[in-house]
């Protein structure tokens, strides 16, 4: 509360969290920390939600009062918002957005916040105290790196071979420095990550490492191969572990079918992230909210994006080990390291 989020006294501080796995007794802590250093917390309690359920309507109502900050450890995720899924909210900025919490965070960034979806104690106490100062910096040099450039290769030893473009992206950076309103991340924190133009990925992606399913995540026990077509995921191969993601993007067209959302239903197929991993005490443990940090590595996002052009029900992060990375032709990564 002190170094990521630069809490100053008087400030009013939502905690949002569920009674499920480890994300209570740490909600607790984090409530007395903002007493101690003289913030006004409140702590919001409902049952654990997935990517397909909505959270309660006085949870979004407590984050529409536009707290300075907004503490989000849930054992799963937030959960839906109705309106902003079937109406829409438009930001200061303009563009609309389908939750309260994202107009207030990303359109009129009045909010500041830290998300944890899956957090357990052990992986906050070893991932979350981390150098700030070093991991900043090292953002910093890939973010530079990605604004940067149009196009991106990876490649990997389990046969990953994929183009992305960038062309007028902007990259984000994850380094724990969460201190004005508008700036957010995961804690753990340790990532650089991009949207991809709309289709703009193609190309062979192979997930050999983590991969979330809704809920939770596993390490698969068989490479997943997708296979891109026309900027989407066309063909989905390997084991069991493959037939399961099948079986959730599936779920998530269907919500959207339900919906009349055919831009969604359409996007559950659509890369929506490219990741790099930057913490230097992530460990490979399963989930995915520490894995994806984990260096050596980058991960792609199937479903929704975070430039809210490419809106999907899903985000499904799936991580590729020890790749190779290329910005317009020249190497940033090998084998995993980073050579910027």
């Amino acid at each position: 509360m002190r170094d990521v989020i630069g809490l100053r006294e008087g400030e009013e501080v939502l905690i949002v969290t569920n009674f499920e796995g480890d994300v209570f007794p740490i909600a607790r802590a984090v409530f007395d920390a903002t007493k101690e250093l003289g913030g006004k917390p409140v702590m919001a309690v409902q049952a654990e939600k997935s990517q397909f359920e909505f959270a309660e309507r006085l949870v979004n109502e407590a984050i529409r009062a536009a707290p300075d900050v907004c503490v989000m450890l849930t054992a799963n995720k937030l959960g839906k918002d109705p309106y902003g899924m079937t109406v829409g909210y438009v930001g200061r900025d303009g563009k609309k957005y389908n939750s309260i919490f994202n107009l207030l965070f990303h359109g009129d960034r009045r909010i500041r916040t830290f998300f944890s979806p899956g957090i357990t104690q052990e992986i906050f106490e070893r991932a979350v105290p981390v150098d700030y100062v070093k991991m900043r910096a090292v953002a910093a040099k890939l973010k530079k790196a990605l604004d940067e450039g149009d196009e991106v290769r990876v490649t990997s030893p389990a046969g990953t071979d994929a183009t992305v473009d960038i062309r007028g992206r902007r990259a984000h950076a994850d380094d724990g420095n969460f201190t004005l309103p508008g700036l957010g991340g995961n804690l753990p924190a340790g990532e650089v990550f991009v949207s991809p133009v709309v289709r703009g990925v193609s190309g062979t992606i192979v997930i050999d490492g983590t991969i979330s399913l809704s809920p939770g995540s596993v390490i698969p026990k068989k490479p997943i191969r997708l296979l891109m077509k026309d900027g989407y995921v066309s063909k989905i191969t390997g084991g069991e572990d493959a037939k399961k993601l099948i079986e959730v993007i599936r779920r998530g067209e269907g919500m959207a079918r339900e919906q009349g959302l055919k831009d969604q239903e359409r996007n559950a197929r659509h890369i929506g992230e490219l990741g790099i991993g930057i913490n230097p005490k992530a460990q490979m443990t399963g989930t995915l909210l520490e894995d994806e940090k984990l260096g050596r590595t980058v991960h792609f996002a199937i479903g929704s994006n975070f430039d809210q052009d490419a809106e999907a029900m899903i985000h499904l992060d799936g991580l590729v080990m020890k790749p190779d990375m290329w910005i317009d032709g020249k190497q940033v990564m090998k084998n995993g390291d980073l050579i910027l």
